[in-house]
């Protein structure tokens, strides 16, 4: 579902654009700025096997080993919502679920108000003995937070949970916010690795909308500086209603609104296209 309103509407004209594409070609890579090409299935799969086992077993040896999160504040080998977040981050990596924004700030969002709607339960003998009402509503209230700041993550739902059915995570109090964050940069590490091999990863950083609060000059010289960076660059035509795809090009009607996403998508089909011709 699309909001009306979301944090977007009034940071998205103070965040720069992506420019990681002028980076050197191994750096932007691995950080997702170029453009994948169709594989097989079982090139995708064998992505998949070892971007989630290598994912979820860093998770695993960063706190299973001696460190201050294990030894000072109990914190668990894994938090059990990483799991989930492995999936999209290694599976549906294509999604907006998936991508950065979503991973590490709907966990930590999430976080932030399971902690304090538990410990505001915790004030009191009766709220302790209906944690039951603090999970809950930890859940609603994060669910609209995150739509709210455009950063839907499903299992950051579990991180909103946590404090209010596991005494090892109350236990761990305040430092349930860090372990969160270095749980979400490790696995995020890792999908860039393994998801820039075969596919792209990840689609987006921020969102794929125009940032900057650019001008419509501005963002004619964008184009411009795309179509010489891309020579199969999308045709803009005017007057047209329908979406043109061949094997060599992609017309689309000039007042289509297309996101980064759907741009990719068009390529893909196109590409397609050239694999059959060939």
């Amino acid at each position: 579902m699309v909001f009306k309103f979301t944090i977007d509407n009034v940071l998205n004209k103070y965040i720069p654009r992506n420019r990681l594409s002028r980076l050197p070609r191994p750096i932007a890579r691995l950080l997702g700025a170029h453009k994948d090409k169709p594989a097989a299935d079982y090139f995708i799969w064998l992505e998949i096997l070892i971007g989630t086992f290598a994912g979820v077993a860093l998770l695993e040896g960063v706190f299973k080993s001696p460190n201050i999160f294990r030894d000072r504040h109990h914190a668990p080998m894994i938090l059990a919502s990483y799991g989930a977040s492995a999936i999209l981050c290694f599976n549906a990596s294509q999604v907006p679920l998936a991508q950065p924004r979503n991973v590490l700030v709907g966990h930590f969002i999430a976080s932030v108000i399971g902690l304090c709607i538990q410990k505001l339960f915790s004030l009191s003998k009766t709220g302790q003995d209906h944690y039951w009402a603090s999970g809950a509503l930890s859940v609603a209230v994060s669910s609209v937070a995150m739509s709210i700041g455009n950063c839907i993550h499903p299992p950051a739902g579990a991180s909103a949970l946590l404090p209010s059915i596991d005494e090892q995570v109350r236990e761990m109090s305040w430092w349930f916010l860090p372990v969160q964050l270095v749980s979400s940069v490790l696995i995020l590490s890792v999908a860039c690795i393994t998801g820039n091999v075969i596919r792209r990863y990840p689609v987006y950083w921020w969102t794929p909308a125009d940032l900057g609060g650019k001008k419509e000059n501005d963002l004619e010289a964008d184009i411009e500086e795309e179509s010489k960076e891309k020579p199969d660059s999308i045709l803009i035509e005017p007057g047209i209603k329908t979406i043109f795809i061949s094997s060599d090009k992609i017309v689309v009607p000039e007042k289509l609104d297309l996101d980064e996403i759907d741009i990719d998508w068009l390529d893909s089909l196109k590409s397609k296209l050239k694999q059959l011709e060939d």
